[in-house]
């Protein structure tokens, strides 16, 4: 095409002429090949790349369908590169491109570019222009993430996707902001399959305490006491109270009588008197007490959070998260980003051995001699030759009667029961070689295991 190869003319005092004919002709000829020449030039830094840019992208479907089509095709084969860009450097470009995506055509082809558009950009404008369209993307997994991170789970619910695939594409396609929405949503939704979809399809990357808050709002019991399985026991106990307070709902009956008689003990577990506090030296305190005296009301405690001093903010910290005023966004956020003694207080108060982050720059040294850290400590649903040796270092107390002693065992017991819940028919396989037939199978009675 003779107008192309006039683009970048360069020649003294014709060079200028030259160039705008060649633009004017190829917009004249409302070709794609004059499309995509254009948008290269563009690219290649025209002289005049601006205003070229300007025009092609206010290019009309319905009066140069080619041109349209292909000088957005182009741009989608770049991820866009070039229209963000010029996105970012002038604010003034906004107001044009919500209205270009406006006029977009409402079929496949263009839902898709809508939507793209609003992936890459994340703006609300564009959101909301989508919603007042009732715009749909054409792939699901797009229309998902749309969904999910605009507080609409009806996008996804409406869909079938018994493996959770669509679901998983979409939270892979999501920026981290997005991920944070989605997260949100799942947890106001009160949908029993949306928190399956979300604890399922992202495995490693959610949050396990969101998927249990997500549960118990949306009432799914059954699917609760499941999600106990890989937890700290320590945040079972948390569920536990929970089913406490409430009331227990599982349909499966193995699964409810499990509950009942771990609430049972939690109830026991409540009523036990309270174990023997070492005495604090002359003309000193006991620092837990002083701190929940410290704050007398909860308006106090709110004020300590956002106190300049980082023991005025770890005493809030305690009495906060024992009164359940601190969200756990909020407290996640303390962990990494903390100072030591706000962390040294959620170590003491939620301890998850396995949760310390990367780059960790404190070593937390915790006495392992309490039997009850070692009980509340183990993740579910552990072993069974390790509350076997729990059990006999419980027998081996010289004073059944020491409070700390019934502390023990009523948390042992509650233990019990979950593991003998996960771990009922479990088989296990190994190198003893006993047996005097080939493919013989061994049994064995556990008779200290009470289950």
């Amino acid at each position: 095409m003779q107008a192309e190869k006039h683009l970048f003319v360069a020649t003294p005092l014709l060079g200028r002429f030259l160039r705008d004919r060649a633009v004017e002709r190829l917009f004249s000829s409302s070709s794609k090949e004059a499309a995509v020449a254009l948008a290269g030039a563009v690219e290649k830094g025209h002289p005049e790349a601006d205003a070229i840019f300007h025009r092609l992208l206010l290019l009309h479907h319905r009066t140069e369908p080619l041109m349209h089509g292909a000088v957005w095709n182009y741009w989608k084969t770049r991820r866009y590169e070039e229209l963000l860009k010029r996105m970012q450097a002038s604010r003034t470009l906004h107001s044009e491109l919500l209205e270009v995506l406006g006029e977009m055509p409402e079929n496949d082809w263009g839902n898709g570019v809508v939507f793209m558009l609003w992936s890459l950009l994340d703006r609300d404008d564009i959101a909301e222009q989508i919603k007042t369209q009732a715009r749909h993307a054409p792939a699901l997994e797009m229309d998902t993430l749309f969904g999910l991170a605009e507080g609409d789970p009806e996008r996804y619910l409406s869909l079938e996707d018994p493996d959770f695939s669509v679901f998983g594409k979409a939270w892979l396609a999501a920026s981290s902001l997005q991920r944070q929405r989605i997260s949100t949503t799942v947890l106001k939704s009160q949908a029993p399959r949306l928190v399956a979809a979300y604890d399922r399809a992202v495995v490693d990357e959610h949050d396990p305490e969101l998927v249990i808050e997500a549960l118990k709002l949306c009432g799914d019991h059954d699917a609760l006491f499941d999600r106990l399985h890989g937890l700290p026991f320590v945040s079972a106990l948390d569920v536990i109270a929970f089913w406490e307070q409430n009331g227990a709902h599982l349909k499966d009956p193995s699964k409810r009588v499990t509950v009942e008689q771990a609430v049972d003990c939690y109830r026991e577990l409540s009523e036990l008197p309270p174990a023997a506090q070492p005495a604090t030296p002359p003309g000193t305190r006991n620092i837990f007490s002083f701190w929940n005296e410290r704050h007398q009301t909860d308006e106090e405690l709110l004020q300590g959070l956002e106190s300049p001093e980082p023991f005025m903010r770890a005493a809030a910290i305690f009495s906060g998260v024992r009164r359940g005023l601190i969200p756990r966004s909020r407290l996640r956020e303390i962990s990494l980003n903390g100072t030591w003694p706000e962390k040294l207080v959620l170590k003491l108060l939620l301890p998850e051995p396995d949760s310390i982050p990367s780059g960790e720059h404190v070593c937390w040294l915790r006495s392992q001699d309490t039997l009850a850290a070692r009980i509340l400590e183990a993740r579910l649903p552990g072993s069974l030759e390790e509350s076997l040796r729990l059990t006999e270092s419980i027998n081996d107390s010289s004073d059944v009667a020491d409070p700390s002693v019934q502390l023990q065992q009523k948390l042992l017991q509650i233990l019990s029961l979950l593991q003998g819940h996960f771990l009922r028919g479990l088989i296990t396989v190994d190198s003893n070689d006993d047996a005097k037939e080939k493919n013989a199978v061994e049994t064995e009675e556990i008779p200290d295991a009470e289950w």
